[in-house]
């Protein structure tokens, strides 16, 4: 019974993102804009080159597309409750007969599953037809890739939703949003493969739970981690989805205590 009104709450959120057909053509635009001028990058890149640090050129384009198409999951759940608590609204949903938290994140998953469908598959369609996708090195990888988008965009949710929460004690969480945009996308894989960065910086971002946002998953479905490093990789990736989903829920409910409601 509970989980239903949580569902009930996705679905509307689906309907929500389907009522706004302008934003959805501008999106679709920006994202196959990014897709070609990758493609054109990595063309530049490999001229008169068979590979990079040993990632040959169809791979490397593999990566970017399945890449991007996991960059547009970021979550937005944490963004609604820092509005939510900077305007006062977040009084009024505390009172209601759901757990905020869970809210948040049934809309956001509804979103994404908008996303998915009506985004996601298209530009990958596109992408297959005019860039061209390497296939996954095994069923084993296809499957461990699929498992792994969805951890990592739960993940996505959860990072985002601990931004959020730190608005009780910041209020404006602008230049946080600004600083988690700039981590994740560097930290994460997003703009190119954290193999192509020092030794270093790999071993840092590996230890991070950025990676597991879209280099695990991108790396398993190409090869990048080896077969008998998958599950690994997966396992490691719940254990952060696990620790981020506590640690929220303490933060979140450690905050409310604080909350003082003026007005009448």
């Amino acid at each position: 019974m509970r989980l239903r009104k949580y569902i009930a709450l996705a679905v509307s959120q689906i309907k929500v993102d389907m009522a706004y057909a302008a934003w959805y053509w501008a999106s679709m635009f920006s994202v196959t804009m990014r897709l070609f001028i990758l493609y054109f990058f990595w063309q530049a890149v490999y001229e008169n080159k068979t590979d990079v640090s040993g990632i040959a050129l169809s791979t490397m384009l593999t990566y970017a597309i399945l890449a991007t198409m996991l960059d547009q999951f970021r979550g937005s759940a944490g963004r609604e409750l820092a509005h939510l608590i900077k305007h006062g609204g977040v009084a009024i949903e505390l009172l209601r007969p759901y757990h905020l938290l869970d809210k948040l994140l049934a809309q956001d998953l509804g979103a994404k599953t908008s996303t998915f469908f009506r985004a996601t598959l298209p530009l990958l369609v596109i992408a297959m037809v005019f860039i061209g996708v390497d296939p996954p090195t095994s069923m084993e990888a296809a499957s461990a890739f699929a498992v792994s988008v969805v951890l990592a965009v739960l993940l996505a949710t959860l990072i985002d939703l601990l931004v959020g929460v730190l608005s009780f004690y910041t209020v404006n969480v602008w230049g946080l949003s600004v600083l988690q945009e700039a981590v994740i996308t560097i930290m994460s894989g997003a703009l190119v493969p954290l193999t192509l960065f020092p030794d270093w910086f790999q071993t840092v971002s590996l230890y991070l739970p950025f990676a597991s946002l879209v280099y695990v998953p991108v790396a398993i479905y190409t090869g990048e981690i080896a077969a008998s490093g998958i599950w690994l990789s997966i396992l490691i990736q719940l254990g952060w989805v696990a620790a981020f989903f506590i640690f929220v829920r303490l933060l979140f409910a450690y905050a409310v205590r604080k909350v003082t409601v003026f007005g009448g």
